[in-house]
């Protein structure tokens, strides 16, 4: 669940990856303030792997110091108290439409291109939720307010986790009444990023849910971060938005998964007199990272020119 304070350049994510055939979980919990373009400037790093697996999923405690509390299809709570004092959380999420399944053919036109090349664990089984999350936040001593509206997604079935993949999550929040999800495909050419195709989404409109069957985005980064993006989207009655966003607070997040990043970035976003805030979120393998940024050769011919 991502969760934001945008007053105070708060960006934040809870992740939870279960492997219940072998008793084990890996949890992260990141918090960053601003721009961080390394690990150690990140605000709040928590990530522990081979936790014990919870016997249950709509209620549970991990010894990470997470909890999590399932009270309908469209409401939830989390809290979480870190380890070492440093980090509290309190708050609960509800949805404000129903919850999209991309690989319902009632709730996804698109169905013919819901699969996300190289994503097995989202392809199997998935959920996507928008809604607002309200509740405090306590971080070095100090304590924020949350109320924002963002996303909250879940998938199910076996997943390989290989890193060979590229992808970006894309929350458009443009008031109370209207807000976008996005998939895109994500891949480089030259060093540089670029989105597509589009693979599914939804509108939440005065609290009802409408597929998208057209989208498009373009970014400016410095880095891996976005610093700016333009979006473009039309829903399955035809009309047509397109929203501007400037970055208010981005990170790296090297640990959401061992084999994955993500590249998480805070957005204001615009559109005529309309203005929200949420986030995107670059998901990159690491090999697969490394294919698209790496240049070998003068990786080499640094370390033979090397005295």
């Amino acid at each position: 669940m991502i969760f934001s304070v945008p007053e105070a350049g708060i960006s934040g994510n809870l992740y939870t990856l279960a492997r219940p055939n072998l008793g084990i979980c890996h949890s992260s919990i990141e918090i960053h303030k601003g721009f961080s373009l390394h690990p150690w400037q990140i605000e709040h790093n928590d990530a522990q792997m081979h936790l014990s697996c919870p016997e249950r999923f709509d209620n549970f405690t991990l010894d990470n110091g997470l909890s999590f509390q399932a009270i309908n299809a469209r409401e939830c709570a989390f809290q979480y108290q870190s380890l070492d004092g440093n980090c509290s959380l309190d708050v609960a999420f509800k949805a404000v439409c129903d919850p999209f399944d991309p690989h319902d053919a009632n709730e996804n036109p698109l169905i013919s291109s819901a699969k996300v090349a190289g994503y097995d664990g989202w392809n199997t089984g998935h959920m996507e939720s928008k809604g607002r999350v309200t509740g405090t936040l306590s971080l070095h001593g100090r304590e924020y307010q949350i109320d924002c509206i963002d996303g909250m997604d879940k998938s199910w079935g076996p997943r390989k986790d290989w890193g060979s993949k590229g992808a970006t999550w894309v929350h458009v929040n443009l008031g109370d009444d209207l807000g976008a999800f996005l998939v895109l495909g994500l891949d480089f050419e030259n060093k540089e990023v670029v989105y597509g195709p589009f693979n599914f989404g939804f509108l939440a409109i005065n609290g009802e849910r409408r597929p998208i069957v057209k989208a498009s985005m373009r970014a400016q980064r410095f880095d891996m971060l976005v610093m700016r993006a333009e979006v473009e989207f039309e829903d399955d009655r035809g009309n047509c938005y397109a929203a501007i966003g400037t970055t208010v607070a981005a990170a790296p997040w090297y640990n959401f998964n061992p084999s994955s990043a993500a590249f998480q970035t805070l957005m204001r976003w615009e559109s005529g007199s309309r203005v929200g805030y949420s986030h995107i979120a670059d998901f990159t393998g690491l090999s697969f990272l490394s294919r698209g940024m790496a240049d070998r050769h003068d990786i080499g011919a640094r370390v033979l020119n090397h005295d």
